[in-house]
């Protein structure tokens, strides 16, 4: 029984909202906050992710698609260089995806540990995953009304080994993508009122477990911190 079904009253853990975001913020998506239908604009939740000449797409769930330009970027409004052709409904999940780099890349985003993800998957490379950590109610900073929550994640980019300096050259290019996606959304969709990375590994002891799974692994680990304030009502 789900706590929904279970009809409780109390909201105050949100691990799994928090991890949904990251898996989207690393996939370069963003939702609509308002559904549009022709004109240029798009808002959504957070505009930082996208710069001028960008590639993106315009997507919702009922399958429809448009190859798009970036033309500038003012705050959470996204302008196209060309109209948008079709109706993109929040209600079908509308979003704006990057369509180029690391993000575009990606052939799969799953959640959990990575140990666990399904053995086919691994023929598959570039993939993320995002494994949801500890979660912290620091006494000394909540007061009799409040509680200030600490949420702690691990995010994997898994790819193919390759031998050389332009391969580490490469795959640390890679990882800044990845970092600077994750930093480009402070707030992770409205999950939280802060997030950062707060730490890179680029040869984290989960490699070597990896390996012998799949040869040729390489693993590189980013740590993030996302921060909420839950105030009991």
């Amino acid at each position: 029984m789900t706590r929904l079904e279970a009809g409780m009253a109390v909201d105050m853990y949100h691990h799994n909202a928090i991890a949904a975001a990251l898996r989207r913020v690393v996939r370069g998506v963003v939702p609509l906050v308002a559904s549009v239908s022709g004109g240029q604009g798009v808002d959504v939740l957070c505009g930082r992710m996208f710069a001028s000449g960008q590639r993106v797409k315009l997507l919702d769930d009922m399958g429809l698609s448009e190859a798009h330009v970036v033309a500038e970027v003012v705050a959470d409004e996204v302008q196209l260089v060309d109209e948008i052709a079709h109706a993109f409904l929040t209600e079908n999940g509308a979003r704006l995806q990057l369509d180029e780099g690391v993000a575009a890349g990606l052939k799969w985003v799953a959640q959990g540990r990575p140990e666990l993800a399904p053995t086919p998957r691994w023929g598959e490379l570039p993939a993320v995953v995002v494994e949801p950590g500890s979660m912290a109610q620091p006494e000394s900073a909540g007061t009799n009304r409040t509680y200030q929550q600490e949420y702690r994640f691990r995010v994997y980019y898994l790819r193919r080994a390759a031998e050389g300096e332009e391969a580490s050259v490469a795959l640390l290019d890679e990882v800044e993508e990845l970092f600077n996606l994750i930093m480009s959304d402070p707030y992770l969709g409205r999950t939280c009122w802060h997030a950062q990375v707060t730490g890179v590994d680029t040869r984290p002891a989960e490699e070597e477990e990896l390996r012998k799974k799949v040869p040729g692994l390489s693993v590189v680990r980013l740590d993030v911190l996302a921060e909420r304030s839950e105030v009991w009502s």
